[in-house]
């Protein structure tokens, strides 16, 4: 359980739901509101998860379930769709909508993963990883890496009379390496490109 317990803490919450906040306050959500929801979803398990994404690894280090609050808004632009999180500092998911499916992402260009392994300390210098512990051969292990972390949001607003009464579809997450670093190949695994996915409904607890 430490070594969960640290590898998560060495992520700084950034995986899953949970961004670095890089303004002082929500900015303003663009477009037409079209209701406030209340959104939960739980992770849809694969043996093909990012590694730090699998319940089983003590580098385990993903929120699961995961919920919040947020507005969808239409607009400006006739396509345009932005989900706004109710929370100090979020920004938007901005992308498109066709009717009422809607197709938003996130990207977090400064995120980081724990508990990674890299072959050797020269790849973990070429990753910028920090914090790695040298074990008994040419590998470090525990290293913190930065990386991109991009969610991304798809699914239906359900219609009623006057409005919608909810949401459902998925949010899905990838996980790659920053772009400009030069690589040995393999890099550090939290580098490698992967991903892991969630349920995703809501209900609407406010109109627009």
């Amino acid at each position: 359980m430490g070594v969960r317990v640290l590898a998560a803490a060495a992520a700084a919450v950034l995986l899953c739901g949970c961004e670095i906040y890089a303004v002082p306050s929500p900015l303003p959500c663009p477009g037409e509101r079209k209701g406030v929801f209340d959104f939960a979803g739980d992770q849809i398990l694969s043996p093909t998860d990012c590694f730090f994404a699998q319940p089983g690894n003590a580098a385990y280090q993903v929120n699961n379930p995961i919920a919040f609050q947020g507005s969808v808004n239409f607009g400006p632009g006739a396509s345009e769709a932005n989900l706004c999180v109710s929370r100090p500092h979020a920004e938007p998911r901005v992308g498109t909508h066709s009717g009422v499916d809607i197709d938003v992402t996130y990207v977090n260009l400064t995120g980081s993963v724990g508990g990674c392994t890299c072959p050797d300390q020269k790849a973990a210098d070429a990753g910028k990883c920090i914090a790695c512990q040298a074990t008994s051969g040419l590998q470090v292990t525990g290293c913190s890496c930065p990386v991109i972390i991009s969610e991304r949001i798809q699914g239906s607003l359900l219609p009623i009379s006057g409005g919608f009464s909810g949401f459902d579809g998925s949010q899905k997450v990838s996980v790659s390496r920053p772009p400009g670093l030069v690589l040995p190949d393999p890099p550090c695994d939290c580098q490698e490109t992967c991903f892991y996915a969630y349920t995703l409904a809501a209900k609407t607890v406010g109109a627009r």
